[in-house]
């Protein structure tokens, strides 16, 4: 009965007058906007929360606002798509997209990490679970577990089509990192999700909980003819924690904090990670620089070989644009 209650699962600043708010709703999602200088809901704002809150309390979520402050009365912009803008809301209004990894139906069997609000296409990951969690089909990338050192761990990137079955991720955390500054190369600002799934890249009968680090680019549109309205720079990779003279492997991951520097090339992430140690539940921290991610992401990557049907490097030459790009 209590699951029937309304759970506020997001909460952050719009602009510099409103946040704006999701909550479970009794399993029918709602989003909204709270004037901030009375604390008080737009009634005429509500809209659909699909996407971007769950509708189970007890599943894992985590969302961001990504955008820059503008002043103006235009509309289309940070306004809702299908209600007529409330006059409170035209001063100020954020170009802002909102990212959110959640599940996108009432039974929670499809993940989702996914994009709208703002100027830009609504846009979704493509619905095969491989993408997050491994089912029958599809194409995903990931990373190799490297050799661990104690309290750092490094990804090593590969690509997945998915070939058996794997539970639900449960996502924790996300952050925006503004990579474009300064860039010589034209790179793109980049969007980051943690979770923990079950791993696919073992054996399919091995139930195998992983950490993973998920990136899409801001700028990402789809595809022209195929993945229309779906990321086409979606990439993923395993997050290693352990202590190796214990052989102990934290694979449970429950929180991250992004520590960011003076230069975007400074930030770090900290995940603080569980693991069952004989009868005790036992937790760690380790840090990520995000210039060691970045090198996992563009290096060598693994693919599912139908004939051997098991994982192997990819050794061909690498496509270009990269996979990812």
């Amino acid at each position: 009965q209590t699951d029937c209650f309304n759970y506020v699962r997001f909460l952050q600043s719009y602009n510099s007058s409103h946040l704006y708010a999701c909550g479970t709703y009794a399993f029918q999602p709602k989003c909204t906007y709270i004037e901030l200088s009375g604390f008080t809901l737009d009634q005429a704002a509500f809209e659909d929360g699909k996407g971007k809150c769950p509708y189970d309390p007890t599943k894992g979520h985590t969302g961001l606002i990504v955008g820059r402050w503008h002043c103006r009365t235009r509309a289309g912009v940070g306004e809702l798509p299908t209600v007529p803008p409330s006059p409170s809301l035209n001063p100020c209004l954020a170009d802002g997209e909102l990212y959110s990894a959640t599940f996108n139906n009432f039974l929670g069997t499809e993940p989702v990490i996914l994009r709208n609000l703002g100027p830009h296409y609504s846009m979704k990951t493509e619905y095969l679970t491989s993408w997050l969690n491994g089912t029958v089909g599809g194409t995903w990338w990931g990373t190799a577990r490297t050799p661990p050192c104690p309290g750092t761990a490094l990804p090593l990137p590969f690509c997945l089509p998915a070939p058996c079955f794997s539970a639900e991720p449960h996502f924790v955390a996300s952050a925006y990192v503004q990579e474009s500054a300064a860039s010589s190369t034209g790179d793109d600002d980049k969007v980051y999700f943690f979770f923990s799934e079950r791993a696919v890249e073992y054996d399919c009968y091995a139930e195998q909980v992983v950490a993973r680090v998920a990136r899409v680019c801001k700028g990402d549109v789809g595809g022209a003819r195929t993945l229309q309205k779906k990321w086409t720079t979606f990439l993923k990779a395993r997050l290693v924690c352990s202590a190796p003279e214990q052989q102990l492997h934290f694979n449970r991951l429950q929180a991250v904090f992004t520590l960011p520097g003076t230069d975007w090339q400074d930030t770090a992430f900290f995940g603080v990670f569980q693991a069952r140690w004989g009868d005790v539940d036992v937790s760690a921290i380790c840090r990520y620089h995000i210039l060691e991610v970045k090198a996992a992401f563009e290096g060598p990557y693994k693919e599912y070989r139908e004939q051997a049907q098991k994982w192997g490097r990819y050794s061909d030459e690498v496509p270009s644009p990269r996979p990812g790009a």
